[in-house]
């Protein structure tokens, strides 16, 4: 009897053996089969556009006008400046900036002629305002929600040395940076 126990745990063991190979096996098919390519968010998918304002001559319409030392910092709802992350001093006729998917409006100081001399910030601020409403769209499970803004206003608030004389918003529906959305003259 002895033997026959033996050949049968020995048998029972290499079938138990052969069907934990077939499991490992189905288990290692079902998750190929089950990632999407969309496991990961690619570089090139369109997320949360920022507000693309072009600068102009305000004597010339047309012509876009760099602005010197062009920079801009957010201003939160204490009226606390707030750092723009990868906003640096340029000199330049077009700058996008993050509305704040969060809010339905959005506050910007933007300077011209920026500087730090002995640790005084120089320059002409003007602060502008933008009033907008927000839609999330579902983009992918790996990218999540990208939103998208309907500009509802655009505004600069008044001060005695305003370098930024009006605006015009060419295009209300903020879906992408390829193209400005606001222009400023000056």
């Amino acid at each position: 009897h002895r033997r026959i126990m033996w050949k049968m745990l020995y048998f029972w063991k290499k079938e138990f053996s052969f069907f934990m190979k077939k499991i490992l096996f189905l288990y290692i098919l079902i998750s190929l089969v089950s990632c999407e390519p969309d496991d990961i968010c690619s570089e090139n998918t369109q997320t949360t556009p920022r507000l693309v304002i072009e600068f102009f001559d305000i004597e010339n319409f047309e012509v876009p006008k760099t602005v010197p030392g062009l920079f801009a910092v957010g201003i939160d709802n204490q009226g606390n400046e707030v750092t723009i992350l990868g906003e640096v001093v340029n000199s330049r006729s077009i700058i996008e900036l993050p509305l704040n998917g969060s809010e339905n409006q959005t506050q910007f100081k933007l300077y011209s002629n920026y500087d730090i001399v002995d640790n005084e910030v120089e320059g002409n601020p003007d602060v502008i305002s933008i009033a907008y409403e927000t839609e999330s769209i579902y983009v992918s499970r790996a990218c999540g929600y990208k939103n998208n803004f309907s500009i509802q206003g655009f505004s600069i608030e008044q001060d005695i040395d305003l370098w930024m004389i009006s605006t015009e918003i060419t295009i209300s529906e903020v879906t992408n940076e390829n193209e400005s959305h606001v222009k400023i003259f000056h």
